[in-house]
Formats: structure tokens, C-alpha cells, sequence
């Protein structure tokens, strides 16, 4: 027992390290602080492949790391003003998301809306995309310098823009459904792990949020288009990956 303990907080260890190491990676956005990193990939892993103790743990220890001035946050930062800064929510919401993921893979018997729910949000989220785009509601805004207030988004770029954006969305929209289909059916990526993966990208949106809108004072609609809109697909892609890497390199025997 005291043996298998000593190897989860080896494991927890080395996913911390990990995570630092794959923060280095970053992607600056220009319309919003919060840069396209690598760290949620590893935050999926760690909740999937350590379990909700040892995953949420290793996820604590990087942000220890992180806040006693190591450069493992993203692009290299740290200290408690990341912590406390608009995307500080995303580094809190870390071992949440790894402790939500391993419990769900631990409980098998979670009833098919908790599995489902946190997919549905996301779908639900890519809908609202399309239909804002569609049918001009004003749902997504942006800050308009010459008006010197937050105006609906699809305002302010052009109509091939607006275009891409209905077409990315809805691409987004349908292949998020289709990949449900493709998940029940094939057998190289655990469906549970992806849906459970799912409440765990919903949680980082979700905590990631409400720390920049606290933070930043901008509108939901301003928030929305700055904090999760951006990242959806990638993250899509990230989760698929995450789920086949958790299937296929499994290390819960090397914890024995």
C-alpha cells in the first residue's frame, strides 16, 4: 500500500514537470490575454491517467511551482500575479478538472446526463456561435474603439469573416456530434475517458471565466468571445488526443 502511494506521488511528480515543460509552448491571441498553451493537454492526462487523487495532486504541485517562482506557467511565467491575473482562473481550475476526470472514470455507474452534460454545453456553445453569426443577435461582442463601447462581433469584421466564422462553427457543430457516433463505436479511444475529458474542459472554461470577468470587468459576451470561443476546437483536438494517449499508454500498473 505505502508502496503504490510512494509511486502515485512519483507519477504526480513527473505529470507536474510535464505540464511546465509543455507551458513553454504559447500562442498569443491579439484580441484577448489568454494564449493558446499545451497545459490542458496534460491536465486531461494526469486526471485520466493518474486518477483523481494523484491527478489533482500533480496538477497542486505544478501550481506550487509555478507560485514560488519557477517558469512553468505559460510561456514561461510565474509567481502569484499569474495566479491573480485575468487567466488566473484557468490555473486554479487545474486539479478541479484532473480530480472531476478521474473520479468520473473511477465511477462507472454515472448516470448518461452526468456523462453527457458537460458535451452538451460545449455542442450548445458552438450553436450559439452559428446563430449569432447567422442571425446578427448580438450575443458575442467585441470593444469598438471608434464607438468607445462593446459592440455585437459580427459588426465589426467583414462578411467573409463573418462567413468563415458560420462555417467554422457549424464544423465544429457537426463534428462534435459525429464524433460521439464515431467514440460508441470505435474502440482505439475510450469513450468514457473522452466524455469525462469533456466536464473537465468545461470546468477550465468555466473557472477560466469567471476569474477574468472578475478581474477585467468586461461583459459576458466580451469574456465569452475572449475566454472560451477561441478554444474550442483546439481543445476538441487536444481531448481526442488526450483520450487515445490515456487508452493506449496506460501506466496504472507501473502504480501498483
Amino acid at each position: 500500500m505505502e508502496r503504490s502511494k510512494l509511486k502515485g506521488m512519483v507519477f504526480a511528480a513527473l505529470f507536474a514537470a510535464l505540464t511546465g515543460a509543455v507551458a513553454w509552448f504559447k500562442i498569443p491571441l491579439p484580441f484577448t490575454p489568454v494564449p493558446i498553451t499545451l497545459q490542458t493537454l496534460m491536465v486531461l492526462l494526469s486526471g485520466s491517467m493518474l486518477g483523481p487523487v494523484y491527478g489533482a495532486l500533480s496538477m497542486i504541485v505544478y501550481l506550487l511551482l509555478g507560485t514560488i517562482g519557477l517558469p512553468v506557467f505559460a510561456g514561461g511565467s510565474s509567481g502569484v500575479a499569474a495566479l491573480l491575473g485575468p487567466t488566473g482562473g484557468y490555473l486554479f481550475s487545474y486539479p478541479v478538472a484532473a480530480f472531476v476526470i478521474g473520479y468520473m472514470l473511477q465511477k462507472k455507474k454515472l448516470n448518461a446526463f452526468v456523462r453527457y452534460f458537460s458535451f452538451t454545453i460545449i455542442l450548445a456553445l458552438t450553436a450559439v456561435i452559428a446563430i449569432d453569426s447567422v442571425f446578427k443577435i448580438g450575443i458575442m461582442k467585441l470593444w469598438d474603439n471608434a464607438s468607445s463601447s462593446y459592440v455585437p462581433m459580427v459588426d465589426l469584421i467583414s462578411q467573409q469573416q463573418r462567413l468563415m466564422l458560420i462555417i467554422f462553427s457549424l464544423a465544429v457543430f457537426i463534428g462534435m456530434v459525429l464524433l460521439v457516433f464515431y467514440l460508441k463505436k470505435s474502440k482505439s479511444i475510450s469513450f468514457d475517458a473522452a466524455l469525462a475529458m469533456f466536464a473537465g474542459t468545461l470546468i477550465i472554461y468555466v473557472m477560466g471565466s469567471v476569474q477574468g470577468k472578475l478581474v477585467t470587468g468586461l461583459p459576458w459576451s466580451a469574456v465569452f468571445v475572449g475566454w472560451v470561443l477561441p478554444f474550442i476546437i483546439g481543445d476538441t483536438l487536444k481531448l481526442l488526443a488526450a483520450a487515445w494517449i490515456a487508452k493506449n499508454i496506460g501506466i496504472g500498473k507501473y502504480m501498483k
